[in-house]
């Protein structure tokens, strides 16, 4: 991995004008909407700088840093916080949320240097040496197994050997559970690395995903055949879907925003009382982020077999690959990073049977948190998520900032 980054600081002093409303929280207005992460964590009044960080097989990952926030000052050797989004979504999902609630800005306010990952094929990693995401379908030859071997330490140590720190604290949500496990799986020194895992919503199987997701499974063979006969790579980057939903078929307060609302609770399951109407638009207009359709057949096929293993190239593939007729299951053994799981009844992607299996494979599962109604976006964003969540990441976080 070489080091290509920095390069952009774009800085939103406290002297500055954000659009913030008197009660401290995001005006959420159509600016927003087509904002990038970067520049939402500056209208908020966060600086913010831009790193480009290569994968050893030559993705570009876009990682953006909140330095400080608005009650902590720049300052040396600040412990470092690294935020992993999920499938299908982007570093966005850690700062659409209310400044006074949304985890990257707790976290700056706290006096964490904070991270945001990107993942390839997203918003944010659509870049590669060589190859291009429009005309090259190797770009898009990956699922999770890739990520988690790749992208995931590449940005851990690009951060570590950037901060000079030893170590750092990692929050994953979703698909960033997952990619956590096989990065340290793959990358065993790494777990050395990591002070505490924060798993929120964590993903292993998808054995018993309630999700209407699972309806395509059946067909996961035949989509891939079909996929790759019609040169499909790419599976719903979040312009497409913005275009489709359209931005004011989203807005709160309108009875077209019940379908988008619809949406969000088939794929991530029911949770009326968690969910603010009046982020919804904000929501959309950045998830989903983009993956490769290979991504998603993947979960496909954990949830088909009830396993929890890398990607199924069928059995010729799968020789040529992996030396043997069938993919080889993944060892959550090997992960002796310490963690912390958080998971509710209501999540249609992680079960509470998976969560629970998972949780038992894992040799250092410090505490699990069980919040009962949540559902997987809860998590993110939900009405409670400060004091239920992100309030006790902060109060388990091992290193504390110097006052």
């Amino acid at each position: 991995m070489r080091a290509l980054a920095i390069i952009f600081v774009l800085v939103g002093l406290a002297n500055a004008s954000p659009l913030v409303d008197k009660g401290g929280h995001s005006g959420r207005g159509d600016e927003e909407i087509y904002m990038t992460t970067a520049q939402i964590i500056v209208n908020r009044g966060y600086p913010v700088e831009l790193h480009y960080i290569e994968t050893t097989d030559g993705y570009l990952l876009e990682a953006q840093r909140i330095l400080y926030g608005k009650n902590s000052g720049p300052a040396p050797n600040k412990p470092v916080v690294f935020l992993q989004h999920g499938l299908l979504s982007s570093s966005a999902d850690w700062i659409i949320g209310s400044t006074e609630s949304a985890l990257g800005y707790l976290l700056a306010d706290a006096g964490y240097d904070v991270w945001l990952g990107a993942v390839r094929g997203n918003t944010y990693g659509r870049n590669h040496t060589t190859l291009s995401p429009d005309d090259d379908h190797l770009f898009w030859d990956f699922s999770f197994d890739q990520i988690g071997k790749y992208d995931v330490p590449a940005n851990l140590r690009y951060i570590l050997s950037y901060t000079n720190q030893p170590s750092l604290s990692y929050v994953g949500h979703s698909q960033g559970t997952l990619t956590f496990y096989i990065a340290m799986e793959t990358n065993p020194d790494l777990n050395e690395k990591v002070n505490l895992m924060f798993a929120l919503a964590p993903i292993t199987t998808v054995a018993h995903m309630r999700s209407p997701l699972r309806l395509i499974a059946p067909y996961a063979d035949n989509l891939e055949v079909i996929a790759n006969l019609l040169g499909i790579d790419e599976f719903l980057p979040s312009s497409d879907f913005f275009d489709l939903m359209g931005q004011e078929e989203c807005q709160a307060n309108t009875t077209t925003a019940l379908v988008c609302e619809s949406i969000l609770f088939l794929i991530c399951g029911p949770d009326v009382a968690e969910l603010d109407p009046a982020l919804i638009p904000l929501i959309v207009s950045h998830t989903p982020a983009g993956t490769s359709v290979q991504n998603m057949l993947h979960y496909a096929q954990e949830y088909n077999y009830a396993y929890y293993a890398h990607y199924d190239f069928g059995r010729l593939g799968n020789l040529n690959s992996y030396g043997q007729e069938t993919p080889p299951l993944y060892n959550a053994g090997k992960v002796t990073a310490p963690m912390i799981t958080f998971w509710g009844d209501n999540d249609w992607l992680a079960d509470p049977v998976d969560v629970a299996w998972a949780e038992s494979q894992f040799p250092n599962v410090k505490e699990s948190v069980h919040i009962a109604h949540f559902n997987h976006l809860d998590f993110l964003w939900a009405l409670h998520v400060k004091g239920l969540v992100n309030d006790v990441i902060l109060a388990n976080l091992p290193i504390k900032p110097q006052v």
